[in-house]
Protein backbone atom coordinates (compact mmCIF):
# COMPACT_ATOMS: atom_id res chain seq x y z
CA UNK A 1 0.00 0.00 0.00
CA UNK A 2 1.13 3.45 -0.65
CA UNK A 3 1.66 4.61 3.27
CA UNK A 4 4.26 6.56 2.02
CA UNK A 5 6.02 10.34 2.40
CA UNK A 6 8.91 12.20 1.86
CA UNK A 7 12.23 12.20 3.34
CA UNK A 8 10.86 15.95 5.40
CA UNK A 9 8.89 13.48 7.31
CA UNK A 10 11.40 12.56 9.32
CA UNK A 11 12.08 8.91 10.08
CA UNK A 12 8.93 7.18 8.45
CA UNK A 13 10.08 3.62 7.14
CA UNK A 14 12.45 4.13 3.53
CA UNK A 15 9.67 3.60 1.18
CA UNK A 16 7.71 6.42 2.94
CA UNK A 17 10.90 8.42 3.77
CA UNK A 18 11.77 8.42 -0.29
CA UNK A 19 8.88 8.29 -2.45
CA UNK A 20 7.73 11.55 -2.69
CA UNK A 21 10.41 12.60 -4.23
CA UNK A 22 10.70 9.53 -7.05
CA UNK A 23 7.39 8.37 -7.27
CA UNK A 24 5.25 11.18 -6.70
CA UNK A 25 7.81 13.85 -8.83
CA UNK A 26 7.48 16.40 -6.49
CA UNK A 27 3.54 16.40 -6.28
CA UNK A 28 3.09 16.60 -2.54
CA UNK A 29 5.62 19.39 -2.85
CA UNK A 30 3.13 22.14 -1.90
CA UNK A 31 0.03 22.10 -0.36
CA UNK A 32 -3.32 22.61 -2.03
CA UNK A 33 -1.96 21.55 -5.38
CA UNK A 34 -4.38 19.39 -7.13
CA UNK A 35 -2.70 17.25 -9.41
CA UNK A 36 0.98 15.61 -9.72
CA UNK A 37 0.97 17.31 -13.46
CA UNK A 38 0.50 20.82 -12.24
CA UNK A 39 3.36 20.60 -9.87
CA UNK A 40 5.60 18.69 -12.07
CA UNK A 41 5.29 21.62 -14.70
CA UNK A 42 6.75 23.54 -11.93
CA UNK A 43 9.59 21.32 -11.05
CA UNK A 44 12.23 22.60 -13.25
CA UNK A 45 11.83 26.15 -11.16
CA UNK A 46 11.40 24.39 -8.18
CA UNK A 47 15.09 22.85 -8.90
CA UNK A 48 17.14 25.93 -9.67
CA UNK A 49 15.70 27.65 -7.29
CA UNK A 50 16.66 25.01 -4.83
CA UNK A 51 20.05 24.65 -5.93
CA UNK A 52 20.41 28.56 -7.00
CA UNK A 53 19.91 28.87 -2.68
CA UNK A 54 23.13 26.77 -1.52
CA UNK A 55 25.37 29.57 -2.63
CA UNK A 56 26.20 32.25 -4.86
CA UNK A 57 26.73 31.31 -8.03
CA UNK A 58 28.16 33.70 -11.10
CA UNK A 59 26.23 33.91 -14.07
CA UNK A 60 27.88 31.57 -16.24
CA UNK A 61 26.85 28.71 -13.12
CA UNK A 62 23.72 30.22 -13.45
CA UNK A 63 23.25 29.61 -17.00
CA UNK A 64 24.20 26.14 -16.60
CA UNK A 65 22.38 25.26 -13.88
CA UNK A 66 19.45 26.16 -15.90
CA UNK A 67 20.37 24.39 -18.62
CA UNK A 68 21.31 21.18 -16.43
CA UNK A 69 17.91 21.23 -15.28
CA UNK A 70 16.13 21.40 -18.22
CA UNK A 71 18.23 18.51 -19.44
CA UNK A 72 17.38 16.59 -16.40
CA UNK A 73 13.71 17.13 -16.48
CA UNK A 74 13.57 16.12 -20.22
CA UNK A 75 15.11 12.95 -19.33
CA UNK A 76 13.20 12.23 -16.73
CA UNK A 77 9.84 12.70 -17.84
CA UNK A 78 10.89 10.95 -20.90
CA UNK A 79 12.31 7.99 -19.14
CA UNK A 80 11.48 7.92 -15.67
CA UNK A 81 7.91 8.69 -15.53
CA UNK A 82 7.15 5.26 -17.32
CA UNK A 83 9.02 3.19 -14.90
CA UNK A 84 7.22 5.42 -11.92
CA UNK A 85 4.07 4.32 -13.35
CA UNK A 86 4.70 0.65 -13.26
CA UNK A 87 5.51 0.83 -9.70
CA UNK A 88 2.39 3.13 -8.78
CA UNK A 89 0.66 0.05 -10.88
CA UNK A 90 2.25 -2.96 -8.65
CA UNK A 91 1.87 -0.68 -5.70
CA UNK A 92 -1.69 -0.38 -6.17
CA UNK A 93 -2.44 -3.90 -6.89
CA UNK A 94 -1.17 -4.64 -3.33
CA UNK A 95 -3.09 -2.21 -1.88
CA UNK A 96 -6.37 -3.49 -3.63
CA UNK A 97 -5.09 -6.56 -1.98
CA UNK A 98 -8.20 -8.70 -0.18
CA UNK A 99 -6.14 -10.73 1.86
CA UNK A 100 -3.40 -9.86 4.37
CA UNK A 101 -0.81 -8.06 2.53
CA UNK A 102 2.51 -10.71 3.28
CA UNK A 103 5.74 -8.44 4.52
CA UNK A 104 7.98 -10.42 2.01
CA UNK A 105 5.56 -8.30 -0.54
CA UNK A 106 6.00 -5.22 1.27
CA UNK A 107 10.15 -5.43 1.13
CA UNK A 108 9.94 -6.19 -2.68
CA UNK A 109 8.00 -2.89 -3.50
CA UNK A 110 10.72 -1.19 -1.07
CA UNK A 111 13.42 -2.64 -3.13
CA UNK A 112 11.91 -1.73 -6.33
CA UNK A 113 11.52 1.87 -4.52
CA UNK A 114 15.14 2.37 -3.62
CA UNK A 115 16.00 1.06 -7.20
CA UNK A 116 13.98 4.01 -8.88
CA UNK A 117 15.61 6.65 -6.47
CA UNK A 118 19.37 5.04 -7.76
CA UNK A 119 18.10 5.26 -11.23
CA UNK A 120 16.36 8.93 -10.36
CA UNK A 121 19.61 10.52 -8.96
CA UNK A 122 22.19 8.60 -11.59
CA UNK A 123 21.82 11.31 -14.29
CA UNK A 124 21.95 14.37 -11.51
CA UNK A 125 25.43 13.35 -10.09
CA UNK A 126 27.92 14.50 -12.66
CA UNK A 127 26.08 17.84 -13.64
CA UNK A 128 26.34 18.21 -10.14
CA UNK A 129 30.00 17.53 -9.59
CA UNK A 130 30.69 20.00 -12.82
CA UNK A 131 29.04 22.89 -10.76
CA UNK A 132 30.67 21.74 -7.39
CA UNK A 133 33.76 21.96 -9.79
CA UNK A 134 33.71 25.49 -10.84
CA UNK A 135 33.25 27.13 -7.33
CA UNK A 136 35.71 29.72 -5.87
CA UNK A 137 36.99 29.22 -2.18
CA UNK A 138 34.29 32.08 -0.78
CA UNK A 139 31.43 30.39 -2.62
CA UNK A 140 32.56 27.24 -0.74
CA UNK A 141 32.60 28.31 2.49
CA UNK A 142 29.28 29.98 1.76
CA UNK A 143 28.34 26.74 0.43
CA UNK A 144 29.43 25.26 3.98
CA UNK A 145 27.43 27.47 5.94
CA UNK A 146 24.30 26.80 4.35
CA UNK A 147 24.86 23.01 4.75
CA UNK A 148 25.89 23.29 8.54
CA UNK A 149 22.83 25.51 9.04
CA UNK A 150 20.77 22.73 7.51
CA UNK A 151 22.30 20.13 9.50
CA UNK A 152 21.25 22.28 12.45
CA UNK A 153 18.17 23.18 12.14
CA UNK A 154 16.86 19.47 11.45
CA UNK A 155 18.56 19.03 14.75
CA UNK A 156 16.96 21.21 16.33
CA UNK A 157 13.35 20.51 14.96
CA UNK A 158 14.46 16.18 15.54
CA UNK A 159 16.48 15.17 17.88
CA UNK A 160 16.29 18.68 20.48
CA UNK A 161 12.95 18.17 20.99
CA UNK A 162 13.31 14.87 23.35
CA UNK A 163 12.61 11.32 22.48
CA UNK A 164 8.79 11.11 23.70
CA UNK A 165 7.88 14.11 21.49
CA UNK A 166 9.63 13.31 18.58
CA UNK A 167 8.09 9.27 18.89
CA UNK A 168 4.53 11.48 19.09
CA UNK A 169 5.67 13.68 15.88
CA UNK A 170 6.39 10.74 14.11
CA UNK A 171 3.23 9.39 14.44
CA UNK A 172 1.48 12.78 14.10
CA UNK A 173 2.84 12.70 10.79
CA UNK A 174 2.11 8.65 9.32
CA UNK A 175 -1.55 9.26 10.77
CA UNK A 176 -1.74 12.50 8.64
CA UNK A 177 -0.47 11.09 5.65
CA UNK A 178 -2.63 8.30 5.88
CA UNK A 179 -5.86 10.25 6.32
CA UNK A 180 -5.01 12.10 3.07
CA UNK A 181 -4.13 8.77 1.02
CA UNK A 182 -7.02 6.95 2.86
CA UNK A 183 -9.81 9.04 3.82
CA UNK A 184 -10.87 9.59 7.47
CA UNK A 185 -9.02 6.67 9.84
CA UNK A 186 -11.46 5.44 12.71
CA UNK A 187 -10.47 6.56 16.91
CA UNK A 188 -9.39 2.71 16.65
CA UNK A 189 -7.57 2.58 13.72
CA UNK A 190 -5.81 6.13 14.81
CA UNK A 191 -4.74 4.16 18.24
CA UNK A 192 -3.70 1.31 16.50
CA UNK A 193 -1.30 3.07 13.85
CA UNK A 194 0.00 5.58 16.64
CA UNK A 195 1.08 2.93 18.75
CA UNK A 196 3.02 0.95 16.01
CA UNK A 197 4.46 3.65 15.03
CA UNK A 198 6.28 4.44 18.56
CA UNK A 199 7.54 1.08 18.50
CA UNK A 200 9.41 1.64 15.64
CA UNK A 201 13.55 1.75 16.01
CA UNK A 202 14.79 5.77 16.11
CA UNK A 203 17.09 6.48 13.84
CA UNK A 204 16.74 10.21 13.09
CA UNK A 205 20.35 10.23 14.59
CA UNK A 206 22.02 8.09 12.56
CA UNK A 207 21.02 9.46 9.11
CA UNK A 208 21.77 12.73 10.51
CA UNK A 209 25.46 11.68 11.15
CA UNK A 210 25.76 10.17 8.24
CA UNK A 211 24.90 13.52 6.20
CA UNK A 212 26.61 15.88 8.86
CA UNK A 213 30.01 13.74 7.91
CA UNK A 214 29.38 12.79 3.98
CA UNK A 215 28.65 17.16 3.83
CA UNK A 216 32.05 17.62 5.92
CA UNK A 217 33.98 15.60 3.23
CA UNK A 218 32.25 17.16 0.76
CA UNK A 219 33.57 20.69 1.10
CA UNK A 220 37.28 18.84 2.24
CA UNK A 221 37.33 17.50 -1.08
CA UNK A 222 35.84 20.83 -2.98
CA UNK A 223 38.73 22.99 -0.73
CA UNK A 224 41.27 20.57 -2.08
CA UNK A 225 39.61 22.08 -5.32
CA UNK A 226 39.41 17.68 -6.77
CA UNK A 227 38.40 17.08 -9.89
CA UNK A 228 34.69 16.67 -11.26
CA UNK A 229 35.43 13.17 -11.59
CA UNK A 230 36.48 13.32 -7.88
CA UNK A 231 33.59 14.80 -7.08
CA UNK A 232 31.30 12.66 -8.77
CA UNK A 233 32.62 9.36 -7.38
CA UNK A 234 32.15 10.47 -3.74
CA UNK A 235 28.66 11.88 -4.53
CA UNK A 236 27.96 8.54 -6.12
CA UNK A 237 28.89 6.57 -3.41
CA UNK A 238 27.54 9.14 -0.59
CA UNK A 239 23.87 8.90 -2.59
CA UNK A 240 23.77 5.75 -4.32
CA UNK A 241 25.36 3.13 -1.68
CA UNK A 242 25.60 5.07 1.75
CA UNK A 243 25.08 1.54 3.35
CA UNK A 244 29.25 1.55 2.29
CA UNK A 245 30.14 4.14 4.67
CA UNK A 246 27.72 3.20 7.65
CA UNK A 247 29.23 1.86 10.68
CA UNK A 248 28.56 -2.11 11.36
CA UNK A 249 25.90 -1.29 14.45
CA UNK A 250 24.53 1.54 12.36
CA UNK A 251 23.47 -0.51 9.53
CA UNK A 252 22.27 -3.12 11.73
CA UNK A 253 20.26 -0.53 13.40
CA UNK A 254 18.60 0.09 9.83
CA UNK A 255 18.03 -2.59 8.84
CA UNK A 256 16.14 -3.39 12.35
CA UNK A 257 13.65 -0.34 11.10
CA UNK A 258 12.97 -1.19 7.61
CA UNK A 259 12.06 -4.43 8.95
CA UNK A 260 9.95 -3.09 11.62
CA UNK A 261 8.45 -0.24 9.09
CA UNK A 262 7.98 -3.27 6.79
CA UNK A 263 5.69 -5.05 8.70
CA UNK A 264 4.06 -2.10 10.19
CA UNK A 265 2.65 -1.26 6.44
CA UNK A 266 1.65 -5.20 6.08
CA UNK A 267 -0.04 -4.42 9.93
CA UNK A 268 -1.89 -0.93 8.34
CA UNK A 269 -2.71 -2.95 4.78
CA UNK A 270 -4.96 -4.82 7.29
CA UNK A 271 -6.53 -2.58 9.38
CA UNK A 272 -7.96 -0.65 5.73
CA UNK A 273 -11.79 -0.59 5.14
CA UNK A 274 -13.03 -1.77 1.56
CA UNK A 275 -14.08 2.19 1.11
CA UNK A 276 -10.37 3.32 2.44
CA UNK A 277 -8.89 0.95 -0.32
CA UNK A 278 -10.89 2.72 -2.78
CA UNK A 279 -9.93 5.54 -1.63
CA UNK A 280 -6.04 4.49 -2.61
CA UNK A 281 -6.91 3.37 -5.68
CA UNK A 282 -8.35 7.09 -6.87
CA UNK A 283 -5.16 8.67 -5.54
CA UNK A 284 -2.88 6.45 -7.44
CA UNK A 285 -4.74 6.68 -10.22
CA UNK A 286 -4.71 10.41 -10.04
CA UNK A 287 -0.98 9.98 -10.26
CA UNK A 288 -0.73 7.70 -13.00
CA UNK A 289 -3.29 9.71 -15.18
CA UNK A 290 -0.94 12.76 -14.72
CA UNK A 291 2.00 10.96 -15.34
CA UNK A 292 1.09 9.07 -18.07
CA UNK A 293 0.22 12.82 -19.71
CA UNK A 294 3.33 13.82 -19.07
CA UNK A 295 5.03 11.25 -20.27
CA UNK A 296 3.20 11.37 -23.68
CA UNK A 297 4.06 15.24 -23.69
CA UNK A 298 7.51 14.63 -23.11
CA UNK A 299 7.72 11.57 -25.99
CA UNK A 300 5.64 13.69 -28.92
CA UNK A 301 7.36 17.05 -27.99
CA UNK A 302 6.01 20.57 -28.37
CA UNK A 303 2.95 21.54 -30.50
CA UNK A 304 1.75 18.36 -30.78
Amino acid sequence: MLTFSRIELLELPVAMRKSLFIVLAFALLCCGCSTAGLVYRNADWYLQHKINGYTSFNAQQKKLILQDVSDYMHWHRKNALPAYITFLQNLNGAAQSGGQLKVENVTLLRTQLMDLYRMTLVPAIRPAAEILSMLDNGQIQELGRNLAEEIQKQKHEELDIGHDKYLDNRADKTISFLEWLAGNLSGEQERKIREMSRHLPVVIDIYIQHRAANQSSLIALLNDHADKEKIAAFLSSWLLTPEASRLPRQQRVIESFETASDEMIAQIHGLLTVAQKKHIHKIISSYIDDMRAESRAAVQGPGQ
